[in-house]
């Protein structure tokens, strides 16, 4: 979920092959790769009204090249503050960026893509992912939602150094495992709050005015451009967080979408604590299913001769008594002597599952370690933490805002229910509840919801959305069994819902699955796009070979 667009990684194609299932238990028959898809072309029962130029359309808006992405056009568009309340006259610009369509235009394909929340979607927009004949009929466009990138970004750098290298660094030599004594739930808890003053302090805004960074504002954002394009319907396509963002926008605008495509899909009727619990048990049973991989694999177990979870385990019980110390090499041969904490072997873990091949790359970390050589581990700490190696300074993604992250998930999400303080100690209780699970990765959970309970904007009531519907649109849902972000059985769930989904999955997998470069689900949702045609069954099984771990 979080971070998703420096996870955009190119597989090697081991299988080109689709699986068809009509049902959970029908049986499984295999196309191969030059059959077609088994599609039936649904033609629209009306034709929409779209404008004819997109080119002249921008440039009527004032449309300029875009300044960190020169193939796509920007157009600013002022918007409410507050879309739900008229009286509020305050209002705000957010940029949108358009690759107008190369011939006759069928419409907009609009990317609610970045990932996150946090992610930019114009400065991180590849054009590339699409095939020539969607860039020829479909004007693609990205966006940089409000408090982001080119949308007058909201920002507190310093506080989430501050309170990241803090987390990242603790030492917790106090009890046993987990905030489990009194001084150290009381330093939690002060850390999260301190982090929380700072950070706005930072940001320099009114903290009421947080509340109108939301999802369901953005989706608002983007109605306001498609009022202004003057098209009357869009196909809608939401990656991983951008999948909460599209659900939002189908909930209340429904009408306005010919077609829409969530792909790392997340079940927004859930609540913020129950999203998290069910994204670490994804993140778990993703290192267990990494782990029988690699001991299957003679080149990745290679060194680790109790089994590659054996490893592991021993690292990780290591690091939970102590932090490890080791000599970090610097450039011209001098080394410094620093230490490797238990929460720096989280977070590295966390972010290497995304992938198949950066799966192998810890597994084999893992193999170093156990033969006394800690350097690959913490080489993928540095790089998956965007820390300087040489100074140890937090040097961040240019391309995402942790400051967006915390603000809109946080003011989206509510965590339990009830006064503050017995929320707090849910939090606390839930947290230490966690410790020593297995495969021991707990995602920093206690540190990252305490701080969402000081937000100002944050719910102080879990109530959950009703199921998604999208009465008369074609939805597709495409998740992957082993995707450790987007659980796969929030897709499924979200799927079983609609009144017209179609579910295209990956036995194994990552996060996302969309235009990795696999027939299957690609040239179902190309031939969606371009024809209108949509599968004969509702649910389809891709077949990519072996993709729980690759070299």
């Amino acid at each position: 979920m979080k971070r998703l667009a420096a996870f955009i990684l190119v597989l090697s194609i081991l299988s080109l092959s689709c699986q068809l299932l009509t049902t959970p238990n029908a049986e499984v028959t295999q196309v191969s790769l030059t059959q077609a898809p088994t599609i039936t072309s649904v033609p629209p029962t009306q034709t929409p009204v779209m404008i004819v130029d997109m080119k002249m359309r921008l440039k009527e808006l004032g449309g300029l090249p875009c300044k960190r992405s020169l193939l796509l056009t920007c157009v600013t568009i002022t918007v409410p503050l507050n879309h739900f309340d008229p009286a509020n006259s305050e209002t705000i610009d957010v940029v949108f960026g358009v690759a107008p369509a190369r011939g006759e235009r069928k419409g907009m394909y609009v990317q609610a893509a970045p990932g996150g929340p946090g992610g930019e979607g114009i400065s991180t927009a590849w054009l590339d992912s699409f095939s020539p004949e969607v860039k020829e009929q479909y004007d693609i466009v990205f966006y940089d939602q409000r408090g982001i990138g080119l949308s007058n970004p909201l920002e507190c750098k310093n506080a989430y150094a501050s309170y990241f290298l803090n987390f990242l660094n603790t030492d917790d030599s106090i009890g046993e495992e987990g905030y489990d004594t009194p001084q150290e739930q009381k330093a939690a808890v002060q850390n999260a709050k301190t982090f929380v003053d700072e950070c706005v302090a930072e940001i320099g805004i009114d903290s009421a005015k947080l509340k109108f960074y939301t999802t369901d504002q953005v989706a608002e954002d983007i109605e306001s451009f498609r009022q202004a394009i003057g098209d009357e319907k869009f196909m809608l396509y939401g990656v991983s967080y951008g999948t909460t963002v599209a659900q939002a926008y189908a909930r209340a605008h429904s009408d306005h979408l010919s077609g829409l495509i969530l792909d790392g899909t997340v079940d927004t009727s859930l609540s913020g604590n129950e999203k998290d619990l069910l994204q670490l048990k994804a993140f778990n049973t993703v290192l267990l299913e990494v782990f029988h991989a690699c001991d299957a694999n003679p080149e990745c177990s290679a060194g680790m001769d109790g089994g590659s979870q054996a490893a592991y385990d021993e690292l990780a019980q290591k690091l939970a008594d102590a932090p490890v110390p080791y000599a970090f090499p610097l450039s011209g041969g001098e080394k410094v002597q620093r230490l490797f904490t238990f929460n720096m072997l989280d977070y590295t873990v966390t972010y290497q599952l995304y992938d198949p091949s950066s799966r192998w790359e810890l597994m084999r970390a893992v193999a170093s370690t156990k033969a006394g050589d800690l350097l690959p581990m913490v080489r993928l700490y540095y790089a998956n933490a965007h820390i300087d190696a040489r100074t140890e300074n937090y040097l961040g993604d240019p391309a995402f805002s942790d400051t967006m992250f915390y603000i809109v998930w946080c003011s989206d999400n509510a965590y339990y229910s009830g006064p503050l303080e017995e929320r707090r100690t849910k939090v606390l209780e839930e947290g230490q509840r966690l410790v020593g699970i297995v495969p021991r990765l707990d995602i920093g959970f206690v540190p990252f919801v305490l701080f969402c309970t000081f937000v100002p904007s944050a719910p102080t009531n879990a109530e959950n959305l009703e199921p998604l519907k999208v009465a008369g649109v074609p939805t597709f849902v495409l998740n992957a069994t082993l995707d450790p972000a987007t659980p796969f059985h929030e897709g499924k769930t979200v799927f079983e819902n609609l009144d017209d989904g179609y579910h295209i999955y990956v036995e194994g997998g990552l996060h996302s699955i969309l235009a990795r470069g696999f027939r299957c689900p690609d040239q179902y949702i190309e031939d969606f796009l371009l024809n209108g045609s949509l599968p004969q069954q509702r649910e389809i099984v891709c077949n990519w070979g072996d993709s729980v771990i690759q070299q």
